[in-house]
């Protein structure tokens, strides 16, 4: 299995065990977590947007290692340009950056 696929099923899994009312109701009782709940309309929403981050962070690393196509990564910038362009993700990013890798931090700051 490539390092793509396990990172795929990782985040499919994340994502599936993040988005229940189980452990919403969990992560509420987290100052942490309320906290960025308050960025966001939904518990759904903080969930997609940390999904969509570390998603351009694997695929920047990913570029860094020359393992996309060079015609490919630009789409994938772009979207990263676009994306942060969104208030909520940019709220949200600003509040939990200091957890990403640091010259990936560089990259999104950039856009």
């Amino acid at each position: 299995m490539s390092e793509q696929q396990i990172y795929s099923r990782i985040m499919d899994a994340r994502l599936k065990l993040e988005n229940t009312e189980t452990f919403t109701k969990m992560a509420e009782e987290s100052p942490i977590f309320a906290e960025r709940f308050t960025m966001v309309d939904s518990p759904d929403e903080y969930y997609i947007i940390v999904a969509f981050l570390d998603l351009f962070e694997f695929l920047f690393r990913l570029n860094k290692r020359d393992m996309i196509d060079t015609e490919i990564w630009p789409r994938w910038k772009g979207l990263a340009e676009t994306i942060m362009t969104i208030p909520k993700f940019k709220r949200v990013w600003e509040k939990t950056k200091n957890v990403h890798a640091h010259e990936f931090r560089d990259f999104i700051d950039s856009l």
